[in-house]
């Protein structure tokens, strides 16, 4: 009797122990809110996280700490080439962010600041050639933006004001 309630006990503890360890260490985090928790225990995520194509090259990643995003995040394109960088700090856009076309060459380059458009734009012909040039100010486009054709030419000037092409006199 004594047997059959030790292997009976020991059972039950390898079944746990193995349905447990499946839940902590096969799950993937979940977002709620801007926040990247792991799925058991309900816990903020801290570490690296990585997102995949179908055909194993990575997509995306990223440092989370304490569930938010945090240091340098990178999206690939599908070849493996560089497509955005971004810095994160305390979970919001801060400084320079990137984006590369499919070959790696510079398609945009721009400044934020909480998580908002804020100073500098610059956009590329895949050529290289500048497309565009112009000023974010709390995510809404500002002053004078300089526009260009693909071989680096001046095309246009615009002025805005609160995210509104304006009158270009209103910018002098």
């Amino acid at each position: 009797m004594k047997f059959i309630i030790l292997i009976t006990t020991f059972l039950t503890y390898l079944i746990s122990f193995s349905i447990n360890g499946q839940n902590h260490n096969q799950s993937e985090p979940i977002e709620k809110k801007g926040i990247l928790y792991q799925e058991y225990p309900d816990t903020l995520f801290n570490g690296e996280h990585s997102i995949h194509y179908p055909n194993g090259s990575i997509k995306e990643i990223l440092v989370y700490k304490n569930g938010k995003k945090e240091g340098m995040r990178e999206t690939f394109h599908e070849n493996g080439e560089l497509f955005e960088k971004e810095t994160y700090r305390n979970g919001n856009l801060e400084e320079i962010f990137e984006g590369f076309y499919d070959d790696g060459s510079l398609w945009w380059q721009g400044m934020a600041k909480n998580n908002l458009r804020d100073g500098f734009i610059k956009v590329f012909f895949e050529n290289g050639q500048l497309k565009y040039i112009g000023q974010y100010e709390n995510n809404s486009q500002e002053g004078l933006w300089d526009y260009y054709d693909n071989e680096g030419n001046p095309e246009i000037t615009k002025c805005f004001l609160k995210n509104k092409e304006v009158d270009l006199a209103k910018c002098k």
